[in-house]
């Protein structure tokens, strides 16, 4: 009886192919890709009908390092791909923070500008500073998109 292994080199030829059959399968770009806008630097989202900061509220209060935005629907690129998106932060200053990928949230509690609305966040890797005004935009780092205005947070 023959029984099957996998001598350590074979695997690991075996996990690097599979890695390089996913990162091409990532990067393909065409009108069929799942990337927001590719090839393309229009607006991030084009598709977008409606997108708004709905937290943190004017002042800033108790967020935590969590920046969420609403959206009017969920037929955009944004409802079908929310993993490729982050958010830009730039202040007065041209300096810049970027939030995580963002995530689809639940926030019953939080503004409802639109019939339909979705909500969104991000999550800062530092705290914001005080005293700066910063302009929101939706991002898609893996495309050449051009970042969309979202809105302003004063601290």
């Amino acid at each position: 009886m023959r029984t099957s292994s996998l001598h350590p080199a074979r695997l690991a030829r075996t996990v690097i192919a599979a890695s390089l059959f996913v990162v091409a399968a990532g990067c393909a770009g065409g009108s069929g890709s799942a990337l927001p806008n590719p090839g393309s630097n229009g607006i991030c989202d084009p598709t977008a009908t409606g997108i708004q900061l709905a937290r943190p509220t004017p002042g800033f209060p108790a967020n935590g390092n969590n920046i969420e935005i609403v959206v009017n629907g969920n037929s955009d690129q944004l409802a079908t791909s929310s993993g490729q998106f982050d958010l830009i932060l730039r202040d007065q200053f041209n300096g810049e923070i970027d939030t995580g990928f963002l995530s689809p949230f639940a926030d019953p509690s939080g503004p409802h500008p639109y019939n339909s609305d979705f909500f969104y966040q991000g999550t800062l890797s530092t705290s914001l500073l005080g005293g700066r005004t910063y302009s929101v935009f939706l991002n898609a780092p893996s495309t050449n998109c051009t970042p969309g205005f979202v809105g302003t947070i004063q601290t």
